[in-house]
């Protein structure tokens, strides 16, 4: 919970200036519910650790509302990927139809898994020393969801890492770079490709934010397979929390630069500026011209200057 509101109160301020003056898009409507869907389930969770007094069937409840709540925050997150993965194949239809086809069979699949997970739990009561809830019993089938997650995951990193070999070497933009960098794991994938990262200009923080996120999924499949049902969701909020902020950064972060190439591009310049004086006493007209361009900001400031 800690981490959720530290970070909510790091990019409000890109936030209020990015996300909420634009435009309805789906975008948009992603971004919201990944970034304040984890305000729902992670307090939740909190009731259902340190609660007092609680009893099985307020558990029971609070554990199904907050898992389902984690399950669609993550799947939001996830197609948050999805997009931008689109996005960098320049809107190609059989990527859209393939991405968008496996997206919503995970979506299925992963919903029957959920729905036969939460029909398997049971709720004892509180043991005296200690607060919060005391699940008894439920099924490790859950452990499925988070090898979907890895796969998707890889596979959305593997179709980045292949773009970028193509096509991020031929443009430099801010946004392009953007795009490849968040959320991919290419500061490792690159190098058992033999790409010089010198060439390629992507910072760690990509690969290591990716790498742990895949650790965490691969730590929930072993937590739901090996360890006592009381201990079933001990990593699960954390992965939770950890891609809400991740797939939100990727949207802040390319909105930013699309907003940064586009005040750059707005820089245009003046090809040049020519004036007429009289020259002698017959009144002939000499044309004489500036050589080199005239920005237009520096343009507006001289105008000002004379206006003064």
């Amino acid at each position: 919970m800690s981490l959720l509101v530290a970070e909510w109160f790091s990019v409000i301020g890109d936030e209020v200036e990015l996300v909420w003056p634009s435009k309805r898009t789906i975008m948009k409507y992603l971004y919201i519910l990944s970034r304040y869907g984890p305000f729902i389930d992670t307090p939740l969770n909190v009731i259902y650790y340190l609660q007092l007094h609680i009893t099985p069937q307020t558990c029971l409840l609070n554990y199904r509302v907050s898992s389902s709540s984690t399950f669609i925050g993550i799947v939001v997150a996830e197609n948050i990927l999805v997009a931008r993965t689109i996005a960098l194949y320049g809107h190609s239809r059989r990527v859209f139809i393939a991405l968008v086809t496996l997206s919503v069979l995970n979506c299925i699949l992963g919903s029957v898994v959920m729905y036969f997970f939460l029909s398997s739990l049971a709720f004892g009561p509180q043991s005296p020393p200690l607060p919060g809830c005391n699940m008894v019993r439920g099924s490790s089938i859950v452990f499925v969801n988070f090898v979907i997650l890895v796969v998707w995951e890889l596979v959305i990193v593997s179709m980045t890492a292949y773009k970028a070999l193509n096509h991020l070497r031929a443009s430099r933009t801010p946004l392009i770079q953007t795009l490849y960098r968040d959320g991919a794991c290419l500061g490792q994938g690159l190098k058992y490709l033999r790409v010089s990262l010198t060439d390629l200009p992507i910072p760690d923080p990509g690969a290591v934010t990716f790498c742990c996120l895949l650790v965490l999924s691969i730590g929930n499949i072993i937590n739901f397979t090996i360890v006592p049902p009381e201990y079933l969701d001990l990593l699960d909020t954390l992965t939770r929390v950890l891609h809400s902020i991740v797939c939100c950064r990727v949207v802040l972060n390319i909105r930013k630069a699309a907003r940064k190439e586009v005040i750059t591009t707005a820089r245009t310049s003046l090809p040049s500026l020519r004036f007429w004086s009289r020259k002698g006493q017959n009144g002939d007209m000499e044309s004489r011209g500036a050589t080199d361009s005239v920005p237009l900001s520096d343009l507006s400031s001289c105008i000002d200057r004379r206006a003064e």
